[in-house]
């Protein structure tokens, strides 16, 4: 069994900063860190105007007016044996993309295997700390830092989704101080 949390080297801060910089799937980093496969927990997919799901700036790097639709998914990153939480996530797809056509979101499958056939580049937006709370029922548990980071999937010249992830603190361990900005 995989020890927690999480570290390359011996050092569990380390995961945190690799993953802030990483232009690859999270889910297949993750699974093989941990030696076992992943699954999604949907808790919504549902169809909102982009502005309620996003900021402005964001809607724009996007490409979506602010009364567009899109389509947006809260998830959670779970380990296929015993269900445990690995991260929450929410991304916020845009159903005009071409790939859309071609998804199949109804399942609990994870976006990073999903997108795995997909030749595609991540561009970082943030990262850094902010507090696990997220689809967790300890209410002691918002301060207790976590690593997060959020992006884009750029696909066929074009943003197909943003991605914010929080990962939690029992498997990730928060970034070091000079990794990145502390949000």
């Amino acid at each position: 069994m995989t020890s927690l949390p999480l570290s390359l080297n011996g050092d569990p801060t380390k995961v945190a900063d690799v993953l802030g910089n990483l232009d690859g799937s999270t889910t297949r980093f993750l699974a093989a860190l941990l030696d076992q496969p992943l699954k999604a927990r949907v808790i919504l997919q549902a169809r909102r105007p982009a502005v309620t799901a996003l900021s402005r700036e964001c809607c724009l790097r996007m490409g979506l007016a602010v009364d567009d639709i899109a389509l947006v998914r809260r998830s959670q990153l779970i380990t296929d044996a015993r269900d445990a939480v690995i991260s929450a996530n929410k991304v916020v797809l845009d159903i005009g993309h071409p790939l859309m056509a071609d998804l199949d979101l109804g399942t609990d499958i994870p976006l990073g295997y999903l997108l795995s056939e997909i030749e595609q580049r991540r561009e970082i937006l943030q990262r850094g700390v902010r507090p696990w709370s997220w689809g967790c029922p300890d209410p002691f548990s918002t301060t207790r830092a976590s690593a997060w980071r959020s992006y884009l999937i750029i696909t066929s010249g074009q943003p197909l989704c943003h991605v914010e992830e929080v990962f939690h603190p029992d498997v990730i361990s928060p970034p070091s101080a000079a990794s990145g900005p502390k949000l």
